[in-house]
Order: structure tokens, then sequence, then C-alpha cells
């Protein structure tokens, strides 16, 4: 809707996860950095852990994009399955076919194509997306995928990806034998304010902004304010206030322009209640101020000639 009016290519705050809006900030950049060293390495299992909205799955795409030549992928986006229903995704999603239907054929056929990989110096990574969601018994199978190897190294790597409640599930004792195999770990954290500019920068300029839209300091902290510095809802925001500054025919989104998206996400549930009313209380005090000083004022005159005559009277 508001592309041409700002001389875009495309809209820069959608939520779909495209990995050439990735921005590569110091957390995302050791994320990414870490895992392709841990598949790179043969570590067996990674852990990648971040609340939602954090930019998760866009990394996992753009790490596919960074595998070695040679390294097979499986990439899991729906993790509701069995133990078997999972190992027959893994296999599939390699372009494996079994000699039969039973978990055996499948762990045998999916074992010689590893074997095949390594003995042509390639290599293999399953990716598990929102992989909280994974049961006890699927989780079982792929501690036993992690038993594929040689006697010196790994030949499947898995990366588990999912929500902070991943790594709590993780430390239940009944998955003590897998949590103990995650040799590497990374948690994402939410972008602070600097990180939070530079986020909605680097995304102007890949849907081909140049520098038509400006977002003033004020804006970039109220959008940090009530976006928690969440990447997702950094997007949503940004969306509605580029709609909001649309509207009112304006290419600088400022504080108001802002406030007014927050205000309508807040109403809507997107964001919780908390920054656009503290915003607006704070720009609009000074008339709250002198408001309730004129209040006082006729007050004191209509009332202070009564209170006197009481007073006298006592």
């Amino acid at each position: 809707m508001y592309e041409t009016f700002f001389f875009l290519k495309e809209k820069p705050f959608h939520i779909t996860p495209d990995p050439r809006f990735l921005y590569l900030g110091r957390k995302h950049g050791e994320a990414i950095e870490l895992l392709s060293y841990g598949i790179r390495e043969r570590k067996g299992f990674i852990l990648l852990t971040g609340e939602v909205g954090t930019g998760k799955t866009t990394l996992c795409r753009a790490l596919l994009d960074k595998l070695p030549q040679g390294t097979e992928s499986a990439l899991i986006l729906n993790p509701m399955l069995s133990d078997i229903e999972l190992l027959s995704t893994i296999v599939h999603d390699f372009g494996l076919k079994p000699s039969g239907a039973t978990p055996r054929a499948h762990i045998d056929c999916l074992n010689s194509f590893l074997l095949e990989r390594y003995a042509s110096g390639g290599n293999a990574v399953v990716i598990i997306d929102e992989a909280q969601h994974l049961n006890q018994a699927a989780l079982e199978m792929v501690r036993l995928l992690s038993n594929l190897e040689t006697e010196r190294e790994k030949l499947l790597q898995i990366v588990l990806v999912g929500q902070p409640e991943l790594r709590e599930k993780l430390k239940k004792n009944q998955l003590r034998q897998l949590n103990q195999r995650i040799i590497i770990r990374y948690h994402l954290e939410a972008l602070d304010l600097g990180e939070t500019a530079a986020y909605i920068g680097n995304r102007l300029m890949v849907a081909g902004s140049t520098g038509s839209i400006e977002f003033t300091p004020d804006a970039l902290h109220a959008i940090h304010k009530g976006s928690g510095g969440i990447p997702r809802m950094i997007n949503i925001v940004c969306d509605r206030a580029l709609t909001a500054a649309y509207i009112s025919s304006k290419r600088l989104v400022d504080k108001k322009v802002t406030n007014i998206a927050i205000y309508e996400l807040e109403s809507e549930g997107y964001i919780a209640s908390r920054s656009a009313d503290i915003l607006a209380y704070l720009e609009y005090t000074p008339h709250i101020a002198a408001s309730m000083f004129l209040l006082a004022l006729l007050a004191g005159i209509f009332w202070g000639p009564f209170v006197l005559v009481l007073g006298a009277g006592h």
C-alpha cells in the first residue's frame, strides 16, 4: 500500500522468514557463526533457543544458504510428530527411499547415506525448528540418530531450534543423556536500542530505500520500548507506523506517528499495554499541569469567599 509513496521496491517489514532481510548484528552474527562451526566441525548436537519472534527461523534459512558445498540438509518445520513419523520425515527430506516401512529399514537407509557422504568428504545436517514441541519419544529418536557415527566423528549433525521451554525440557532427568550430548548452545537475546535502529535501517535498505524515510530518535526509542527489542514485533510496529505516516502524507516517522501505531497495536492485543500511554502522558504532562493549575485557580475564585464567611462565623 505504501511502497510507492516511500519509493520502496517491496514492503520492508513483513514477518515471513526471508533470509535476505536477516540483520547480522552481534547476537545473530555470533549465532550463525557458532552454528556453522558446529556443523563444519561435526560437533553432533547444536542447540539454538530464543523467545518467540527473535529470528530463529530466519537464521535457520540463512544457515542453509551458508552450508559448505557437499553438505546435505533436512529442515523439519513441523515437529508435532511421533518418533516414527519424525524418522520417516528426516529420511524422506534427504530424498532417500528405504527398502521397507519399518524403523530399522529407515535407519539402515539413513546410515548408508551418511557413510557415503562421509566417504566422499561431505556432511549432513538436520535442522528441527520449534523443537520445544517434540515429545519425549521423538527426542529419544533424535538421540538415537546421533549414534550414527564413526569411531572418530559424528555422521549426522542435528540442530535443535526452539523457544526457552526447550532448555527447560532438556533439563528433565529422563532426557539427561540427550542434554549431555549437546556441545554447542546459543540463546538469542532481544535487540538493544542501537541494534533496533540498525535492524530497521537494514530492512529499509534491503527493501530499496535510498534515504527517503527517516525515523526520528524519539520514534526509534518508542519502537524499541514497545517491541521489547523482538525483531518480529519491531516489524509489526514499523509496518503500522509507516502505514500511519502514509495516511498522514508524511515521510518522517516521528514519535507522534509511532505512538499512534503502538496504541492501535496495544488495543488489538499485539503488544502489552505499557508504552504508548506512558509516552503520551509524558508528551502531554505540561498541558495536564496547566489544566490542573487553571482548575485550582477557578476553585479559589469561586470557593474562597464562601470559606472566609464560614471561618468568620466560627
